[in-house]
């Protein structure tokens, strides 16, 4: 038996073919849906330009049409399926009919892209969807800044409430961390390697932020970062980027005021990924007595 007709076996019969040197699961495809992919799969390797990667912060609202129509050409989108790490795909539209088994479809049929008002750990990962005649790929990287926040005062945990008060020129330790969410493990070559680059060249960094000031009142400085790597749900991948900075709080007044800090964004914590920049939405209240 030749290789051909082996694996045209092994797609049409066991649903599992090889490609890139791994083992893709087709066992949630129809037989159809199986040729569609293995077809668009080829078509989406030989392009290795202008690939679509699309950073979304999680739990904000997400938008993203999959075709550009700046041209004028309509596009109707026929199937969208997605590749886990584990190289399992789902279908998530198939002829214009959405997948009723898949309870986190966040495909829009009336706008024709994916849309929801939350975007969720399950929306990162890499797609394949197809029109009439061409098929295109798109990466999704989710991201989470500051995840957590916590102050410690020397090796003990210190604790910030309403009416949290510091002395002026108090140094204490702030660690935080920020996730992001991805797939480079597909039959997207072109995409998988993007992905990695993207990933490996994320960073947090600690700029003046002139719109609140608050390089006024928190002198921030001697950031140290950790990356952490890990799969989470079977699905996914994660890199956690473990940092700590020491902060001095100051007031620029004279002996005998003080500093009122209310709902002050940390917003000089940002991440930067891809030429995108995310800032930190956490915040802090605090009086500082000079």
């Amino acid at each position: 038996m030749t290789v051909a007709v082996f694996l045209v076996f092994w797609i049409f019969y066991c649903y599992t073919i090889f490609i890139n040197g791994g083992q893709t699961d087709l066992s949630m495809l129809t037989t159809d849906q199986a040729q569609i992919w293995v077809k668009s799969v080829s078509q989406v390797n030989n392009i290795s330009q202008n690939l679509r990667i699309e950073i979304v912060r999680l739990g904000y609202e997400i938008e993203i049409p999959l075709y550009n129509d700046r041209d004028g050409i309509p596009y109707q989108n026929r199937h969208l399926f997605k590749q886990n790490i584990n190289k399992r795909v789902d279908c998530y539209l198939y002829e214009n009919q959405i997948n009723t088994f898949i309870s986190s479809n966040i495909y829009d049929q009336c706008y024709g892209g994916l849309s929801s008002r939350q975007a969720l750990q399950n929306l990162a990962g890499t797609y394949i969807y197809t029109g009439n005649q061409t098929s295109s790929g798109l990466g999704i990287i989710l991201v989470e800044i500051t995840n957590s926040f916590n102050w410690f005062n020397n090796t003990k945990s210190y604790i910030f409430n309403d009416q949290s008060n510091i002395k002026n020129g108090t140094q204490l330790l702030l660690a935080f961390e920020t996730i992001i969410y991805y797939n480079l493990n597909s039959d997207l070559i072109f995409y998988n390697n993007k992905i990695d680059n993207i990933i490996q060249q994320a960073i947090i960094s600690i700029k003046n932020d002139n719109q609140n000031h608050l390089q006024l009142f928190f002198l921030m400085e001697n950031l140290s970062c950790q990356r952490h790597q890990q799969i989470v749900n079977d699905d996914l991948r994660l890199l956690t980027i473990v940092c700590t900075t020491k902060v001095t709080f100051k007031c620029p007044l004279k002996i005998g005021s003080t500093c009122w800090i209310e709902n002050q964004q940390i917003s000089n914590i940002q991440l930067n990924i891809d030429s995108h920049t995310f800032i930190s939405n956490k915040t802090i209240s605090v009086r500082i007595d000079v």
